[in-house]
């Protein structure tokens, strides 16, 4: 007679299995998905509403206000330093397993920027900043269409929505320093800033 047994093996512990696992992941990119037809979305709203419908956008007259202005000023600045040094902190070792959460949060710190930036020029959609916010604008929506259809599109159309993506937001961050500057330095000449 001959006895076959299955060997008690010790089991898994802490492995989640493979169908929870791709459900999970299927999850996550339509939560992704979702948040980025948000942004996109948003970024299209705001838009039409600086180029058609400018009166929108003073929503209080505190935005005239010097202290607003700072205040939305330096929380653009803190976002867009967060915002361009994304590519960096995706690289690190140590925040490797939270790619997905740094990528959700750089999409809302790009679309948070942007609508202070709206703010910011509700009382005076015209100049510098109008430019800048179109630039903005279209950095934001270049990496949202990326993030929904940069795989469907394929890896050339993919690469250069990043790459427009990253030049629009180069270019904001060139602008953020020089409206720093000439925000300071054209109220002591006697005129108005903004």
């Amino acid at each position: 007679m001959i006895s076959a047994f299955a060997p008690l093996l010790p089991a898994r512990v802490g492995r989640v299995p493979r169908t929870a696992r791709t459900a999970s992941r299927a999850r996550a990119r339509t939560d992704n998905r979702s948040l980025t037809a948000c942004v996109l979305l948003f970024t299209l709203l705001l838009e039409m509403a600086v180029a058609f419908l400018p009166q929108a956008l003073k929503l209080s007259p505190l935005q005239a206000t010097a202290g607003f202005k700072m205040a939305s000023g330096y929380s653009m600045l803190a976002l867009l330093v967060f915002a361009m040094g994304f590519g960096v902190l995706r690289r690190a070792p140590a925040l490797a397993r939270h790619a997905r959460k740094l990528h959700e949060l750089h999409q809302v710190a790009g679309l948070v920027l942007l609508v202070l930036l709206a703010s910011h020029i509700g009382q005076r959609p015209v100049g510098f900043l109008f430019y800048t916010f179109h630039a903005m604008a279209f950095g934001v929506a270049c990496g949202a269409l990326r993030a929904m259809l940069g795989v469907k599109f394929g890896r050339a159309a993919s690469a250069g929505l990043l790459g427009l993506h990253i030049a629009a937001s180069c270019l904001v961050a060139a602008g953020a320093p020089l409206h720093l500057y000439f925000g300071y330095t054209y109220p002591a000449w006697g005129g108005g800033g903004g």
